[in-house]
């Protein structure tokens, strides 16, 4: 981290306060000087307006320089944006005649290191093809946004990614090796959205599902608070875990979304689920735990009730014993 002086800091925003009672101060006075009446009075008194001139030009300085820097930036901004004239192609990567680009630097430069940095297109951050679409991995997309490690695309339609289905309707995101922005043959799949009405996991899901790409292999999805039915149970589903595209469910996490009688278990509404064994593990929150009908009393706080489908009761854990975590919940 760069160490900042405080008193330079307190001396830049003087400044920057002088500047901002000058820069009115100087254009009144050129205002004025316009007019014969006013103009005559500060001839009388050249000395005191002469002072008062020179002292509104350099407390105005600041402000002039903060102009100019603004100005730079805004000119250098719109030279980082081009329109190519000519299709130009970067290593497997082929942008059309009329795409839209951000590069990230017009001139050679270099790292804190000395190392070189890319310029020009090479230094390409983002494409919008706006003429004709441009193609990774052979699916069609209209814009694409590169960095060192990842990238995002927009499709122009659904397209089939690593095996997943991808809707067009949010971006797709690439992870790959560094170095290898321009070969999208090394690209792999890091998320997209499923479009709702999928299949998946044995269950056709109502609302768009998010597939994230998991360190391990296996991919995780994530949906809204959309209500499905799943595994028998209403549930809102919170996470679900496959070993592959498609593949075998791994496990999964969801909440009751309304109160469930199951065997000799009565459980409140987001009450939590999981699988768990291959069965259903039940972790009532403390302020409404679950009833055991057999006694008619409530469940202790901080227990799981593991059950198979048909109800039957298999065992009660201790939630630290399961890998079940009490979160605070705050109401607004």
């Amino acid at each position: 981290m760069i160490p900042i002086s405080p008193t330079a800091m307190l001396l830049g925003a003087l400044l920057l306060l002088l500047a901002i009672i000058c820069v009115p101060g100087l254009l009144g006075l050129l205002g004025a000087s316009l007019h014969p009446r006013a103009r005559a009075y500060m001839l009388a008194r050249r000395k005191r307006f002469g002072f008062l001139a020179v002292f509104f030009i350099v407390g105005s300085l600041p402000a002039f320089q903060l102009l100019t820097w603004q100005l730079q930036d805004w000119y250098e901004a719109r030279a980082l944006v081009q329109h190519l004239e000519s299709e130009q192609v970067l290593g497997e990567l082929v942008l059309p005649a009329g795409t839209r680009v951000k590069i990230a630097r017009l001139e050679p430069d270099t790292n804190l290191s000395g190392d070189p940095l890319p310029h020009g297109l090479q230094s390409l951050q983002h494409a919008e093809f706006d003429k004709a679409p441009g193609k990774v991995r052979d699916v069609r997309v209209r814009s694409l946004s590169l960095d060192e490690t990842r990238a995002s695309a927009q499709l122009v339609e659904d397209a089939r990614i690593d095996g997943w289905l991808c809707s067009s309707q949010a971006d797709v995101t690439f992870r790959y090796p560094l170095g290898t922005q321009f070969k999208p043959a090394d690209w792999q799949l890091d998320s997209c959205t499923l479009a709702a009405g999928s299949e998946v996991a044995g269950a056709i899901w109502p609302a768009p599902v998010s597939v994230q790409a998991l360190q391990d292999g296996r991919w995780q999805l994530a949906t809204d608070d959309t209500p499905i039915h799943f595994r028998g149970l209403d549930l809102r589903i919170w996470n679900l875990w496959l070993d592959r595209p498609y593949g075998e469910l791994q496990g999964w996490q969801a909440e009751l979304t309304q109160p469930l009688e199951l065997g000799p278990m009565q459980y409140p509404a987001d009450t939590r689920v999981r699988g768990y064994q291959g069965n259903l593990l039940f972790s009532p929150y403390e302020e409404a735990p679950a009833m055991d009908r057999r006694d008619g009393k409530p469940l202790k706080p901080n227990v799981s009730v593991e059950q198979n489908a048909a109800g039957e009761v298999l065992g009660i854990h201790e939630n630290q014993d399961v890998g079940v975590i009490d979160w605070f919940r705050i109401v607004p």
